[in-house]
């Protein structure tokens, strides 16, 4: 089967100018390199804080005791005489502090949700930890581990990646507390709260990354925890698992629902985390069309550099019977070998670039982000968009500069007109 000569023409004229055609290979290689590594970083950058501050820091789902609105009779005196009038009032209709009831009932209700792969009980509640002189404020969490650890993977937070049995009088709490308590596992330190003051024992000591929980935050078993703050059976909330992030924000809806409960999601959590990513990936996009566009450019002058120096056997192929369409095909094939060999060793590079960050990650202030380093990870959406990308960009350069050849008037180019 014989070849279009169109090919055989595209393939001698790449092979004949061995500089060029490294040089615009070499081009489009780094611009897909470009293209590829700014998006990925900044994703993989991303994930790993995201991995981070929800697999092992918070529920997917929390479901919290409904809030009761503004005490009636003080709304009812503010609509009638105005906000200006009423300056003083203390309000007795204003709801006390809720905590959850019945947990058992709305923790199987949740489980029979679609998506919901394990729902846990936790007590949440502010206490004061001493020890000699040293007064620390405090977030106090009771739970189950074993439960908990099912729903928040607080697992690595601790030595040897196992979250510790925790007794009656037992308490974990973050490094930096032990290091502002002068305190090491197996001492004790007195912990208050409004109902009871209680002598316990540290059982373990953890490090979750983030400053304020390193230092002021403290795990006690569950029934621990509802004794201290006199809660009966009842619990602060439920946090629920789900079989991945992207699930929560559908069954996040569909518990608010079946449930008469107030329900937040990760999502609505960190808003503000999820806006920047938005923002970087607008921006990260429009960068990597630049580079498409500057990329664009130089090989453009390339492809005219190649018309012009080639015109008078562009000219003779237009007067043996050549058409324009055969032209511009020729250069269309020259730009797609180009594109191919390109962006194939551009994929390579990005693809060592990655793998030698493996071995070596960078490392980011872990007070700052919640993680010590984190190292680029591939990304498809990424290959495929700079693929793309590059495609349109050299067949843009192609055609544009196509246009020349098939302008040429052979008689004036062959005779010097």
């Amino acid at each position: 089967m014989r070849l279009p000569y169109e090919l055989h023409l595209a393939h001698r004229n790449l092979a004949r100018h061995p500089g060029h055609t490294a040089a615009m290979i070499g081009g489009l290689g780094l611009a897909v390199l470009v293209m590829v590594y700014i998006p990925s970083t900044m994703s993989s950058f991303y994930n790993d804080l995201i991995d981070r501050s929800i697999e092992q820091n918070s529920a997917h789902i929390t479901i919290w005791p409904m809030e009761k609105s503004r005490g009636q009779m003080d709304h009812a005196l503010r609509n009638r005489y105005g906000h200006s009038t009423v300056l003083a009032f203390t309000d007795r209709t204003f709801p006390r502090h809720r905590n959850l009831t019945g947990r058992h009932a709305l923790s199987a209700q949740a489980s029979k949700t679609s998506g919901v792969v394990s729902v846990a009980s936790f007590v949440k509640e502010d206490a004061t930890i001493s020890r000699g002189n040293v007064n620390l404020g405090a977030v106090i969490e009771g739970i189950e581990p074993k439960q908990y650890s099912r729903v928040v993977n607080i697992a690595g937070h601790f030595p040897q990646k196992r979250i510790p049995k925790l007794g009656p009088s037992d308490i974990a709490i973050g490094f930096r507390m032990a290091e502002k308590l002068g305190i090491h596992t197996g001492e004790h330190i007195h912990v208050a709260t409004p109902k009871t003051r209680r002598l316990m024992r540290v059982k373990a000591i953890f490090r979750s990354g983030y400053y304020d929980k390193d230092m002021h935050h403290g795990f006690v078993a569950l029934r621990t925890a509802q004794r201290m703050f006199g809660m009966g059976n009842e619990v602060s909330a439920l946090a629920v698992r789900c079989r991945n992030l992207e699930e929560a924000g559908t069954v996040s809806s569909t518990l608010e629902g079946r449930m008469p409960n107030k329900v937040r999601n990760w999502m609505d959590d960190n808003a503000s985390l999820l806006a920047e990513i938005a923002t970087v990936n607008r921006v990260t996009l429009f960068i990597n069309v630049l580079v498409a566009m500057v990329a664009s450019v130089g090989m453009a002058n390339v492809f005219s550099m190649f018309v012009f120096n080639r015109q008078k056997e562009l000219a003779i192929l237009r007067a043996v019977g050549a058409s324009r369409a055969s032209l511009k095909m020729i250069l269309l094939l020259e730009a797609m070998f180009i594109w191919v060999v390109g962006t194939i060793i551009g994929c390579t590079l990005v693809l060592g670039v990655m793998a030698y960050e493996q071995e070596h990650p960078y490392t980011v202030s872990e007070e700052t982000y919640g993680i010590g380093s984190y190292a680029t990870h591939p990304v498809p959406e990424a290959f495929v968009v700079a693929c793309a990308l590059a495609a349109v960009m050299m067949v843009g350069s192609a055609l544009w500069s196509g246009r020349r050849a098939a302008k040429l008037n052979p008689a004036e180019v062959i005779f010097g007109r």
